[in-house]
């Protein structure tokens, strides 16, 4: 299996309803507006997940405004208000699929690489400290206004993909370590989400966008990559209260 392949299966498997979710990526999302939906509509049967979604996406679509063309959609996200429902700034590991022993000490970046149609630098966020009854768990990213933004590069491919995993690696974090847990996450049907970071770094006001809905648990994890179905390229965002990685939580 080739280290980026995670997750292959699935998106074909639910491909029709990545249709709909598609949608998320054109439209200016205010989704805490339709949480209530989403909570309503998620205790119904798995056979009516598709017709749940779509109805999602057009609640969330009647709060809305249009984004250009292949901008990920945005809420605004309240990280520099202290806004203690959106978590910022992660820990964050690297983990290298070419030196998959390799483990070195958490780095404050967002920072991840595919060459040559290979991943080659990938990262595992680690979101703690949500409380035990969090109902609604919406995984995002900021980016501040340009004089306040730290350092934020996208060469070529900016669409990443976020698997999130049910557990961490006893002892250090590498690449072999990760490697099953993020094979069971797929098994299991753990959400997959596609953010994608191409073009903002052009856009000099302040951004919030979002990448979907996760489980909720009181410590949540991520292995994030670039996306294997796109060419190559690189992504790198410094993190701190106002750029990042976000986690929106009710």
């Amino acid at each position: 299996m080739q280290p980026d392949s995670w997750g292959r299966n699935r998106y074909y498997k639910y491909e029709l309803c990545d249709l709909t979710t598609s949608f998320l990526f054109i439209i200016d999302i205010s989704p805490l507006a339709c949480l209530n939906f989403h909570s309503i509509s998620h205790k119904n049967s798995h056979k009516m997940f598709c017709t749940q979604k779509l109805g999602l996406i057009l609640c969330l679509a009647l709060t809305s405004m249009a984004r250009p063309k292949g901008h990920s959609s945005a809420i605004r996200a309240q990280s520099d208000t202290g806004d203690p429902n959106i978590l910022v700034q992660p820990t964050m590991y690297q983990v290298f699929p070419f030196d998959a022993s390799k483990s070195v000490p958490t780095v404050p970046q967002l920072e991840v690489l595919r060459t040559d149609d290979v991943s080659t630098l990938e990262n595992i966020a680690v979101f703690a400290g949500i409380p035990a009854d969090a109902k609604t768990c919406v995984l995002g990213w900021v980016q501040a206004a340009k004089e306040e933004r730290t350092d934020f590069v996208v060469k070529g491919n900016g669409l990443l993909a976020a698997q999130q995993l049910s557990r961490f690696p006893d002892g250090n974090v590498s690449w072999e370590a990760i490697v099953p847990i993020a094979e069971e996450a797929v098994q299991q049907g753990r959400p997959l989400l596609h953010p994608d970071t191409t073009s903002w770094p052009q856009i000099e006001t302040a951004e919030s966008h979002i990448a979907g809905y996760v489980n909720c648990a009181e410590t949540i994890y991520f292995k994030i990559q670039v996306d294997y179905r796109d060419h190559d390229g690189s992504v790198y965002l410094g993190q701190d209260a106002k750029n990042g990685l976000t986690l929106q939580i009710q």
